[in-house]
């Protein structure tokens, strides 16, 4: 079995590793045992460059150079963020869909060694574990905020401190496979940035995208509704908190309707072919079961992730609302809200993600303007 598959068997391992079977508050001292040396290509010191690459909002860390993503880059939204990197890997049993492809296109050929390309690499998780499956390959993480994982980079990965929004002209047809996930609430326009995703890509090259939809879905695998008011049964507080989340995004300028477009404009794509996606539905706590005892650990272990990280995730969200203009009592109801139907499970519901892929095809890159990027929010306003 590849050090990247996820298998689940009937009883726990002995083992505390990455790959334990019984996760009830996920270690993650143990997730990233096996996972993330080269140096960054910039050097980043606290003292030195903490005013910066970060600016503190509500007490709590975010990047400095793009407004539009609003997510804190602390301690405590990378530990998020890790959970998020097992949840994935539970959900599609390795790192990437399309294992055949994958696989072939980051085969050995030498001389030169194959390139991987992570866009908002985040803590880094996944192009750790990818340069340590592919050795032979050179791995690349970008990301807006400086990366402060407590695990040492494997020696052919690198990460990047970077607004990939301003562009990625010194990476075109570079790379081998160019991956992305969750990064739409911090791009201004997705269509440009598939585009220069795939203009990175050489011919023949693999592009394979991530993105969450924000519109749950109840137990019957239907529209969940929002809790307005004081609530009531069927309605779900979590549903609102993304809803209002999703709408503030958007205000301030970000594509996150691509989230649910993801598939459709990468078709639209000239620059890629074979367009495709898998389509996952993550339990939001550990409800759902499934028909054989290997399912229903998944299931379980699936649940008890998505809970965690969408708890997290709508904390968060706080200084979002609170600088949308959301009143004190409101943020409060919809964190709290959240929290206590998730733990309670009071809600079954679903978040519905999609794994879409393609290849890069020969059509030459543009030379003219036809896909520079739209205007930034602060040009905008």
């Amino acid at each position: 079995m590849s050090g990247s598959d996820f298998s689940f068997g009937t009883r726990a391992s002995g083992s505390r590793g990455h790959h334990s079977a019984v996760i009830d508050d996920v270690d993650m001292e143990s997730v990233h045992s096996s996972l993330t040396s080269a140096p960054s290509v910039y050097s980043y010191n606290s003292s030195r460059d903490g005013t910066t690459l970060l600016r503190f909002v509500q007490g709590r860390a975010f990047n400095a150079q793009n407004d539009l993503y609003f997510f804190p880059a602390d301690e405590e939204e990378f530990t998020r963020l890790e959970k998020n990197d097992l949840k994935h890997l539970v959900a599609i049993g390795r790192l990437y869909v399309e294992q055949e492809k994958v696989q072939r296109i980051l085969a050995p050929s030498p001389p030169l060694p194959k390139q991987i390309l992570d866009l908002g690499t985040g803590t880094a998780g996944w192009a750790m574990a990818m340069a340590q499956e592919f050795p032979h390959a050179e791995v690349i993480g970008i990301d807006l905020a400086p990366n402060t994982s407590r695990f040492p980079l494997p020696p052919n990965c690198r990460l990047e401190i970077d607004d990939f929004n301003l562009g990625l002209p010194h990476y075109y047809n570079s790379c081998d496979l160019v991956h992305s996930r969750a990064v739409a609430n911090g791009v201004q326009d997705f269509k440009w940035y598939i585009n220069e995703a795939a203009k990175c890509l050489k011919p023949g090259g693999m592009l394979l995208m991530t993105e969450g939809n924000h519109n749950l879905l109840n137990a019957a695998k239907e529209h969940q509704e929002c809790a307005f008011g004081e609530g009531g049964p069927g309605q779900s507080w979590f549903a609102r908190a993304l809803f209002e989340g999703h709408n503030t995004l958007k205000r301030r300028g970000s594509s996150v309707d691509a989230r649910v477009l993801l598939e459709n404009l990468m078709i639209e794509c000239p620059l890629l072919t074979d367009v495709g996606a898998h389509t996952r539905l993550m339990p939001v706590g550990p409800w759902d079961r499934g028909s054989t005892p290997e399912e229903d650990q998944q299931k379980r272990i699936l649940g008890i992730l998505t809970r965690q990280t969408s708890i997290d995730l709508i904390g968060a969200m706080e200084p979002l609302y609170v600088s949308a203009g959301y009143s004190a009592a409101d943020v409060k109801q919809m964190v709290d809200g959240t929290k206590n139907e998730l733990n309670q499970l009071t809600e079954h519901m679903y978040m519905k993600w999609k794994y879409a892929y393609g290849t890069r095809n020969t059509v030459p890159i543009p030379t003219d303007d036809e896909c520079e990027p739209e205007k930034s929010f602060q040009e905008r306003h």
